[in-house]
């Protein structure tokens, strides 16, 4: 297919000279596989469109290949036979180390700072969209090509540490044991499984609520952080304690998600001893300036943004922008990214904007290489979550929920399916996981659970149960067909699927259906290039539920294993197939979704 795109790209070119050449994708297979509007090209020419889309259309010739002028449009439309070729060859014999729409590397570096929970907090389902979306930004750039570096930039530093200090030093002084009496991580009961964070979590809420009538409470918590920040040993006992129950539970749950990283120590802490240089840094700038109450900032009214970066309060305590700050010059000389990828809530629009703007006075090298991949956050039907208040719904809840509801279903429609818990839990976290990316990351989103749980429509149960038909179908036909549409180990985020022979006849393939679902494979790469361009799963997401409904089509339509089909229909409605499940894989797993073989 690219040398398909090369080839049409060439002979416009000819045929345009000092023309920038441009093609599209057509809305559907009928239309054509590739589609040059000639828009820009007219009015650089002195031409209507559709005028010069005839002209081309005229003059063009590509073999296997017919040029249509539709409009304003010059559509590349290819010969059933010939798009069968391209694109199960594409497919079925990718080598590798290179699946279907990868790239090789292209020495570019980027960071994915993802997740980035507060410790001594317990996971919520509002931290399930920070968390999949950088996944799944980790995985597509790798898969594209680049050099990935996966951050977790843990909240484990700042002011609401001196409000748990401060919490706990009020109401728990039986020591240790306080947290974790009677606690066993091995425990599937999940009142058990978060005990510790789960008390440290409700000490957090009850400050808060407390503190509302008493404000002198406050003043006690930022003098516990001025002391955690001059090394009060005590301070540093509990806040070391703390980190190490929180960081056992998130990896409970990293694993629990298939997420990893490279690292889980450069949180906020890690940035400590680099504070002080940091600061030193902005005053040889000459960016620093006395703002009220003695705090530092930065002034940013030159740069169009009307509120000051605050970067030391009036008490020399430090504030996130500074650890961000102290972090993103330690990233520039520890990795020397190309870019570096912030997925944090819409709520910091504010605070990335500043931060950019102070890297890009302190140093032009950060110009063009930050960015913040904002998403909007997920509310409850009566309004926002609060850690702080306590109105929130717990990430595990979620996931336990669906992986039962799921479970129900296999018990009433399939209940003599091996492995049927392993199962309901792939598919309750794809029902989840999806979900969320089906939504447009940059809008909130309102958490009910028949809207998470639904098993059909648009979601990645049905895009999963598309998988598992299919290889069905595949262990009906015998031989080692399954075994071609499955992937080996996984490496990294590429399944090194087995080479697997193109058929030599491929006039089964010539129905309507099976054109269609040759032209939804043939968009794969491109709504996996966009998910990675736009920094959100939504195009993979929904071009997999696109081929999902085809793939459904050509079932019904076109039968694969009839008795009365020829051998040669059989081969290659069975080569199809193939890629197809080859093409849901790869796609569920880039956004860190597991493909089922039975349901």
């Amino acid at each position: 297919m690219d040398a398909l795109r090369t080839t049409f790209e060439q002979h416009l070119a000819a045929a345009l000279p000092g023309v920038e050449i441009t093609l599209e994708r057509p809305k559907s297979g009928e239309l054509g596989d590739l589609a040059f509007p000639c828009f820009r090209a007219a009015k650089q020419l002195g031409k209507n469109p559709m005028q010069l889309s005839q002209e081309l259309a005229a003059g063009i010739r590509i073999d296997g290949a017919a040029l249509v002028a539709a409009g304003p449009y010059l559509n590349l439309k290819l010969a059933p036979e010939t798009r069968a070729a391209a694109v199960l060859g594409a497919i079925l014999q990718a080598p590798g180390d290179q699946p279907f729409g990868s790239r090789r590397a292209n020495g570019r570096k980027v960071i994915v700072e993802y997740s980035s929970p507060n410790i001594a907090k317990l996971f919520t389902i509002g931290h399930l969209r920070s968390t999949m979306i950088g996944h799944a930004l980790a995985q597509l750039h790798q898969f594209l090509g680049w050099e990935v570096t996966r951050l977790n930039h843990l909240g484990d530093w700042g002011t609401q540490f001196g409000t748990l200090l401060a919490a706990y030093t009020r109401w728990a002084q039986d020591g240790n044991a306080d947290l974790e009496a009677d606690f066993d991580w091995a425990d599937p009961a999940p009142e058990k499984r978060r005990t510790p964070l789960f008390r440290l979590f409700q000490l957090y809420v009850r400050f808060h609520a407390e503190e509302e009538n008493d404000p002198a409470m406050r003043d006690e918590g930022r003098a516990w952080f001025r002391r955690l920040e001059e090394g009060d040993p005590e301070a540093r006992r509990l806040w070391a304690w703390f980190r190490k129950i929180s960081l056992k539970e998130f990896q409970r749950i990293y694993d629990r998600l298939g997420v990893a990283f490279d690292t889980l120590e450069q949180g906020e802490a890690f940035y400590e001893d680099q504070l002080v240089p940091t600061m030193d840094l902005l005053e040889q700038a000459g960016l620093l300036v006395e703002g009220d109450k003695g705090a530092r900032i930065v002034n940013l009214e030159d740069v169009g943004i009307a509120t000051p970066c605050l970067v030391q309060k009036g008490d020399g305590t430090s504030i996130y922008a500074t650890r961000d700050l102290a972090a993103a010059l330690y990233r520039k000389q520890a990795y020397a990214f190309d870019r570096c990828l912030y997925v944090v809530g819409t709520d910091q629009v504010l605070h990335f904007q500043q931060l950019f703007a102070v890297l890009n006075k302190l140093d032009p090298w950060f110009h063009g290489r930050m960015l913040h991949t904002p998403f909007g956050m997920v509310k409850l039907p009566e309004g926002k979550m609060s850690t702080r208040k306590g109105n929130v719904i717990f990430l595990e809840d979620v996931l336990d929920e669906a992986r039962e509801r799921v479970a129900a279903i296999i018990q009433e429609k399939n209940p003599d399916l091996a492995d049927r818990e392993a199962v309901a839990e792939l598919l309750g976290m794809g029902a989840v996981v999806f979900f969320d990316a089906m939504n447009d990351r940059v809008k909130p989103i309102t958490f009910t659970w028949d809207r998470v749980i639904a098993l059909d429509g648009d979601t990645g149960p049905y895009v999963q149960y598309a998988h598992a038909r299919i290889l069905s179908v595949l262990r009906k036909a015998g031989g080692d067909w399954a075994a071609k549409a499955q992937a080996g180990a996984a490496q990294g985020p590429c399944l090194p699927f087995p080479l697997a022979p193109l058929p030599a006849d491929l006039g089964g393939l010539a129905a309507p259906e099976a054109q269609a679902l040759l032209f939804e494979l043939a968009g794969l790469p491109v709504a996996i290039t966009a998910a990675a361009e736009g920094c959100m799963a939504t195009p993979l997401a929904r071009q997999l539920v696109t081929l999902a409904r085809t793939f459904s089509g050509f079932y019904t339509n076109c039968p694969i294993l009839a008795p009365d089909n020829t051998h040669e229909v059989r081969e290659a409605r069975l080569a199809l197939c193939v890629a197809t499940a080859r093409a849901l894989r790869q796609g569920l797993y880039l956004m860190g979704i597991q493909a089922p073989e039975e349901m």
